[in-house]
């Protein structure tokens, strides 16, 4: 999937996002067809590369003559995948460097989605999303926890919001999402 850079404005209300697959393969056009969405997800990307790119992707969207007025972070699963839970750290750094970088943006971080993989139990993505929630408070950030959406709004048969691999997203997963970051966004 290419990436997408909306054309927009000092005014327009954009919102940028970065992480990973779940970001980079979301057809955000489509799901969120009035808000320009800079798409900056990466695939296979772990927390620490996300914050090793941080300036250089800031200062691209910068100098695209904009500053997002809103900034979606969705980082940490392929941490969790190969077994490095500490990735909530990397978080709380990267964050302050953020609202540096974007002072005027509303910074959201997304917690992990409630996958359901063989060997990952339940419990390690509710404790990383508990510490990723605690992050963003402490940050002064936002946090879209998308437990309850996801668990509302899907059904492992009539209505998968994952693909076979239990990571990736359906095309439901992506609606569900979209409509959790809408609600979220508006109530800003």
């Amino acid at each position: 999937m290419t990436t997408q850079i909306a054309q927009t404005t000092k005014t327009a209300k954009t919102l940028l996002m970065l992480g990973d697959s779940l970001i980079e393969w979301g057809d955000w056009e489509s799901l969120l067809p009035d808000i320009p969405v800079i798409n900056r997800g990466i695939a296979g990307e772990h927390t620490e590369d996300l914050s090793a790119r941080l300036v250089n992707e800031i200062d691209a969207v910068l100098d695209a003559g904009t500053e997002p007025q809103y900034i979606l972070l969705m980082t940490g699963t392929n941490n969790l995948l190969m077994g490095s839970p500490y990735f909530p750290v990397i978080l709380g750094s990267m964050l302050p460097r953020l609202i540096d970088l974007c002072p005027s943006s509303s910074i959201t971080l997304n917690s992990l989605m409630p996958m359901q993989i063989r060997g990952l139990a339940l419990e390690s993505i509710t404790a990383a999303n508990n510490e990723l929630r605690g992050v963003a408070k402490q940050s002064g950030c936002r946090f879209l926890d998308m437990t309850d959406p996801f668990t509302e709004q899907c059904l492992p048969v009539t209505k998968p919001c994952f693909l076979n691999d239990g990571v990736h997203l359906a095309t439901r997963g992506y609606q569900v999402w979209a409509g959790a970051i809408r609600t979220h966004l508006d109530a800003l």
